[in-house]
């Protein structure tokens, strides 16, 4: 019977190295740490790579020819909103207008009922004035809000602030892209009027128009040449005795003898729409002035003139801004394709670059893993080649340390 015989000299290092101890086995059995070191380097690399292209993807699209044309574009919609808010005071203007016609008209009619008897005289002189006071109410009401230079104002172009000049504000309306301007005159289209005295140069007002209520009876005070300081002397427009007007304004009344009856003779300037108080056309009794329905037919004609003259003004003033507005669109819609088509090249750029990086991280990984499979194949090779070569008396050696049975050949 024979048996394999035992070599005492095998340890247990040897044993447990399959009969192999030699420093190069420990390096080509090292091999695996080391392509996972490397493996994670090289996905390390590449992550930042790409983290790199997807922050620059979420960047605004911007260079500085787009950061020109975003400003142009931005002045250019500043300058369409301004023209918005022009047509927005002429359309406030035009709501308005519309009112004074209906009120003028109703006038008109009011003068040919009178004329046919169908109302007093007295009746439509206290119509009148409260006529005059809704108005001056038409006209301040026709302040509409103008943005200019990042402010907010109050524009309106019927009404005045000036009770001695009745001058009206201007607007200036964008009309190009290169900073031309549309203006818009106002047009006084409330009423009033002032008498400036012959021999004293002082001034007469009515607060008839600005009356608080339909109740209210006007008052006739007089102030000092510059409009402002008040010298004292007061009549209620019913107490004022009318003697005449000619053809040129100059008028000629008495005050009340609360006033010593004192007799006025002045000449009257007008505003607006050139209404005068009931009492200047003698209350509309011809009687005392057989010229009264005639003066007040042809003032009644005057105003509805001007209305109609203002009115086609602005509708070719919100004409020519409407146009203008059209043009601004156009061209802001020109830039804002520019502006897009650069955006879209920039991100097609880096869109680009991320996608580079992912192929090249993909082409690496195949490569990386190709020359890994490449290597093991050789680490495998080298180690079955070193174990071929240990003795069968090593292996059964080996298992009899390790504590297995030996097998007995017979």
């Amino acid at each position: 019977m024979a048996a394999t015989a035992f070599d005492p000299t095998i340890s247990i290092v040897n044993t447990l190295s399959g009969g192999v101890n030699s420093i190069d086995r420990v390096l080509v059995l090292a091999r695996g740490n080391a392509q996972s070191i490397a493996a994670s380097s090289l996905t390390k690399q590449f992550a930042s790579r790409i983290d790199a292209a997807l922050a620059k993807l979420d960047q605004s699209a911007t260079t500085p020819i787009s950061e020109a044309l975003l400003h142009q574009q931005s002045q250019l919609i500043s300058r369409k909103d301004r023209i918005n808010d022009s047509i927005g005071v002429l359309n406030q203007s035009f709501t308005q207008i519309g009112f004074l016609r209906n009120h003028v008209d109703y006038l008109q009619e009011q003068v040919t009922e009178l004329e046919a008897g169908n109302i007093t005289a007295a009746d439509f002189a206290v119509d009148f004035d409260n006529k005059l006071r809704k108005i001056n109410q038409l006209s301040s009401a026709g302040a509409q809000s103008f943005k200019d230079a990042g402010i907010y104002f109050q524009k309106n172009l019927i009404g005045s602030l000036s009770r001695s000049s009745f001058s009206t504000q201007t607007l200036f309306a964008p009309y190009n892209s290169d900073g031309d301007t549309l203006q818009i005159d106002g047009v006084y289209l409330g009423t009033d009027y002032y008498i400036t005295e012959d021999a004293s140069g002082d001034i007469f007002k009515s607060d008839t128009g600005y009356a608080a209520s339909e109740d209210a009876v006007g008052t006739l005070t007089e102030y000092s040449s510059d409009h402002v300081t008040a010298t004292g002397v007061t009549d209620t427009v019913t107490d004022l005795t009318f003697t005449s007007i000619d053809s040129s304004d100059n008028v000629n009344f008495t005050l009340s003898s609360g006033n010593g009856s004192t007799a006025i003779s002045g000449q009257l300037t007008r505003g607006g729409l050139g209404l005068l108080d009931a009492w200047l056309y003698a209350n509309f009794d011809t009687s005392t002035d057989s010229t009264a329905i005639t003066r007040i037919k042809a003032d009644l004609d005057e105003a509805e003139s001007l209305l109609l003259l203002t009115e086609a003004d602005f509708l070719a003033d919100r004409a020519t801004l409407q146009s203008r507005a059209t043009v601004f669109d156009t061209i802001i819609g020109g830039l804002q394709n520019e502006i897009l088509s650069i955006a879209e090249d920039i991100q097609s750029d880096r869109q680009a670059t991320l996608l580079a990086a992912e192929l090249e991280f993909q082409v690496a990984q195949f490569q990386f893993s190709l020359l890994a499979s490449r290597g093991n194949t050789l680490v495998f090779s080298l180690v079955l080649s070193q174990d071929s070569g240990i003795q069968r008396s090593t292996q059964a050696s080996s298992e009899a340390v390790l504590g297995a049975t030996l097998s007995v050949n017979v």
